[in-house]
């Protein structure tokens, strides 16, 4: 059996490349849209299942894994931007703020899903419009969420992290270590 990273994000490829796994990269097509209205753990936990399934089922005989990351400001989930001017605005809302990240991870065996959602809270540092900019036109920002790359950014947005920081970055490294799906994964 074969693990398959249903994922774009290199970032969380690179930390699941970082444990040791080997592993193919088949990214999932998943529609993102919030279309039942749910409540941000709950979404990212469904979109991350739901991309694991939808590799799963082309590759059954393999184990999928799969994430997803989201920005939660006061229950408002904020996802990646799809302009430059989107991403303004969201920094300009981030600014100044304490929010949650959350990403979840999941693994698909044999049809059967087993999730893990973490969560990690940043404070923005209160950005001028000038430091957003600068910040827009300095990074690659439309395929992060929040519009941004903690690990390009923490010394330009960010004032203070608690949590993981890998959960940040987009794979929920603190919950992975000793999870169900980390002992699936190493019995593969």
């Amino acid at each position: 059996m074969k693990i398959i990273l249903a994922s774009k994000s290199p970032r969380r490829k690179k930390i699941f490349s970082k444990l040791g796994y080997n592993f193919n990269v088949h990214p999932s097509d998943v529609d993102e849209e919030n279309k039942n209205k749910l409540l941000p753990y709950d979404y990212v936990r469904d979109i991350s299942e739901k991309k694991a399934f939808s590799v799963w089922k082309k590759n059954k005989h393999n184990a999928v894994v799969s994430g997803d990351t989201i920005i939660d400001l006061k229950e408002k989930i904020i996802g990646k931007p799809k302009s430059i001017e989107e991403a303004f605005k969201i920094i300009k809302e981030l600014s100044n703020q304490t929010h949650c990240v959350m990403s979840a991870l999941s693994l698909v065996v044999s049809g059967k899903v087993n999730t893990i959602v973490d969560h990690s809270f940043v404070t923005f540092k209160n950005l001028s419009d000038d430091d957003i900019k600068k910040y827009i036109l300095s990074f690659d920002i439309l395929d992060k969420a929040g519009a941004y790359n903690i690990e390009e950014c923490e010394q330009f947005l960010i004032k203070k992290i608690d949590g993981c920081y890998h959960n940040i970055v987009g794979f929920p490294l603190r919950k992975f270590k000793d999870s169900k799906i980390e002992k699936i994964l190493k019995e593969l």
